[in-house]
């Protein structure tokens, strides 16, 4: 058995299958009185998974993107044995997702300008090895590491134009994904004659998922778009 405490209560459940779940009070109720139990800081995905509902807006939302290197790629193996040899270890965050290798957490990014923590130095770092284009271009960023704690890619590249290449793929990529949602959002508008009952629950359900995780790849290609137009002014 395993033991959360969460806001007053102790959560008892029994992993890995966690067909049971018992929340203990830790006082008494009296008969009448209102009880309140904090979910936790989880997004809608989380949510939905383990509880069953989504919220509106849920400020905790957060999306999963994935990047690879094209198999035609023609320096593919060098990238992939720099990736290997720093390779970035798995990193959980509260609502149990995890940013490894190449796969990466996007949260909701609070200001759209080109400052403040934006998007995931690993991401971005994943983005400059990626757009590599000769072997002198990796072995560089590998002398790079070598020389910061074995942090790959995690500076700016000196080269301008390829350091705006690289999050102009980023964007492009999460621009396909917003397009993907909008397309997905579209599919689940509610026809002329409206239906009801738990098919509707679950529509609603999913716009709220779905949304949520709009909201945070719309401020995140924000932040990208407001990267680049920077790097191009100066």
């Amino acid at each position: 058995m395993e033991y959360i405490f969460c806001s007053g209560f102790y959560f008892m459940f029994d992993p890995p299958y966690f067909k049971h779940l018992q929340v203990i009070a830790d006082y008494s109720y009296a008969p009448g009185d209102q009880v309140i139990i904090r979910y936790g800081k989880f997004s809608n995905a989380r949510l939905l998974l383990d509880f069953g509902f989504a919220l509106p807006c849920n400020m905790y939302d957060q999306v999963q993107v994935e990047l690879t290197i094209p198999h035609e790629d023609k320096l593919r193996q060098q990238k992939l044995e720099l990736l290997s040899k720093h390779q970035i270890p798995i990193l959980k965050d509260v609502n149990g997702f995890s940013s490894s290798e190449n796969s990466f957490a996007l949260k909701e990014v609070r200001s759209a300008d080109a400052q403040g923590r934006g998007i995931p130095q690993s991401i971005r770092a994943f983005a400059r090895v990626l757009c590599s284009n000769s072997p002198q271009e990796i072995n560089y960023l590998a002398v790079e590491a070598a020389e910061n704690d074995g942090r790959l890619a995690r500076r700016p590249l000196k080269d301008k134009s390829r350091e705006i290449q690289a999050h102009q793929f980023l964007l492009s990529k999460i621009t396909e994904l917003i397009d993907e949602y909008n397309a997905s959002i579209k599919s689940l508008e509610l026809p002329t004659l409206c239906m009801v009952g738990k098919l509707d629950s679950r529509r609603q359900m999913a716009q709220y998922l779905l949304t949520g995780e709009l909201r945070v790849l719309k401020s995140a290609a924000l932040w990208l778009e407001n990267y680049c137009e920077a790097l191009f002014r100066v």
